[in-house]
């Protein structure tokens, strides 16, 4: 399966989803003019993934900023991750890191941990990590 690569700019996170190497990254700012048109290729690689996932799959999600659009559409990305825990056999982790006292996007990935059948773990980390 091909990588999925995405430079980060201000509005738009950094994707790098890459199932040979067992990297899965979002991170960055997620505040783009058209939300569904920058994650539908997202949406559609973890769709695809799905269908033949890796045994175990951890997923890094590092989001500074995060608008309620990018939000609406992250549910989609976790029903996605849901899917690849029914698969037989897999082992799924997602790591929502947050900046301390980061109230708001904490409690975004709280609620997602709620929504998620994987293993979620938040963790917070300083400004400088």
């Amino acid at each position: 399966m091909e990588a999925l690569k995405i430079l980060a700019d201000d509005s738009s996170p950094a994707v790098l989803l890459d199932a040979s190497k067992g990297m899965f990254h979002i991170r960055g700012n997620s505040m783009p003019e058209n939300a569904r048109a920058f994650y539908e290729p997202i949406i559609n690689w973890f769709e695809k993934y799905a269908e033949n996932p890796n045994i175990v799959t951890e997923i890094v999600f590092q989001m500074n900023m995060l608008n309620t659009s990018s939000t609406k559409i992250f549910i989609d990305i976790f029903k996605r991750i849901n899917k690849i825990v029914d698969h037989e056999s897999n082992e799924v982790n997602v790591i929502w890191y947050y900046n301390y006292g980061d109230d708001d996007i904490q409690e975004v990935g709280v609620e997602f941990k709620a929504f998620c059948k994987a293993s979620f773990e938040l963790v917070a980390v300083n400004d400088g990590e």
